[in-house]
């Protein structure tokens, strides 16, 4: 009861901050977007080596799969010709070291003619062979490690795993720590901790994992914690998450106001060919704008796309569809908060660019 209350607090304070800003914002005509060729995420893989109680994939909502070479290749070249900047390879639901050919494909993004790429992982299925070359790319910005849960208990109420998994983990982050010297000063490399809500870094017992992380921070690695997750939609309820003391969002209870900002800078080519409106938390596909399978990646990803538009003018009304209605990622375009990303521009401007291609 404590908790549920704590949450709802939570989501209620959310809702005051959003209120006022996507209210006075939107009545003095300021929207706030990224520029449309700032980033392009697509999905190598589908496949995920975790089961985590808050995630969408134990539900097999989608099609597990690899992204064919030609494809991936393809993608990639559509992506530089139209200008875009960074790629970022994080999946909907999986892994990235999933895909046996994912150190190929970084080289690939690496020799293309973006300024910078960037993934997240859970990185159980790293290993030596893979820091190596990761550490050698140019363009790689930004490296995620993403751990669930602080002991072996946690990891496998969380994850659904055993302690092979754990172990793999553990060795994984031996390996890190021993190959620090090697990352290059342009590339972020950060640790989040998904865990329990009691669960404090600082003051917790010391275990296996707890030091390596203390060891990575030592060289100055950032770690974050949170306790919060969403409910994909709509896909993941409270029964889910029942036993692993994390709090959900609930989308449906969220303020909204505005078109979202994810059909704007989170466009994914998923693993198949389909070009999805969010490449964050839409496992049913209903966002889908395209498909390179049928047509190039300019034609998709232009204003004359009656889907794409189409979902970001609904928004605009306030008719959300129902996995955009029930979603806990949402932010609207017209709240200030975004302009601490930094390079905003207006949707109107960001419309006129997307004519030009610029």
């Amino acid at each position: 009861m404590k908790e549920r209350l704590a949450n709802r607090v939570r989501i209620a304070k959310r809702n005051a901050a959003s209120f006022l800003s996507t209210n006075m914002n939107r009545a003095l005509g300021r929207s706030f977007v990224r520029d449309p060729r700032f980033r392009l995420f697509i999905e190598p893989v589908s496949f995920c080596n975790l089961e985590c109680k808050f995630c969408s994939y134990p539900k097999n909502l989608r099609k597990r799969t690899v992204m064919p070479d030609e494809m991936f290749a393809r993608a990639i070249a559509d992506a530089c010709a139209m200008g875009f900047r960074s790629i970022a390879l994080t999946p909907i639901t999986g892994d990235v070291f999933m895909d046996k050919k994912f150190i190929d494909r970084l080289r690939l993004v690496d020799q293309s003619g973006v300024d910078e790429h960037v993934f997240y992982t859970n990185f159980i299925g790293a290993d030596v062979n893979a820091m190596r070359a990761i550490f050698a790319l140019g363009k790689l910005r930004y490296m995620e490690i993403s751990i669930y849960g602080h002991d072996a208990e946690s990891f496998r109420a969380i994850t659904g795993r055993d302690d092979v998994q754990y172990r793999r983990l553990l060795d994984n982050l031996s390996m890190l720590i021993d190959m620090m010297a090697l990352k290059p000063k342009n590339l972020e490399l950060v640790v989040g901790i998904r865990t329990y809500r009691s669960f404090d870094l600082q003051s917790a017992p010391r275990n296996a994992l707890l030091e390596k992380i203390d060891a990575l921070a030592a060289r100055g690695i950032p770690v974050g914690q949170s306790s919060t997750v969403d409910n994909w939609g709509g896909d993941v309820t409270q029964s889910d998450v029942a036993g692993i003391e994390m709090d959900l969002t609930d989308g449906s209870r969220l303020y909204k106001n505005g078109p979202c900002s994810l059909p704007f800078d989170s466009v994914q080519i998923t693993a198949t060919g389909e070009v999805n409106a969010c490449a964050c938390r839409d496992p049913r596909g209903s966002l889908l704008i395209g498909d390179l399978n049928t047509a190039p990646l300019a034609d998709i990803l232009s204003a004359r796309n009656e889907k794409w538009m189409g979902i970001i003018e609904d928004h605009e009304k306030g008719q959300f569809n129902d996995v955009c209605r029930k979603c806990g990622f949402y932010q609207s375009i017209y709240d200030a908060r975004r302009r601490a990303y930094g390079g905003m521009i207006s949707k109107a401007e960001y419309m006129s660019r997307l004519d030009d291609g610029s």
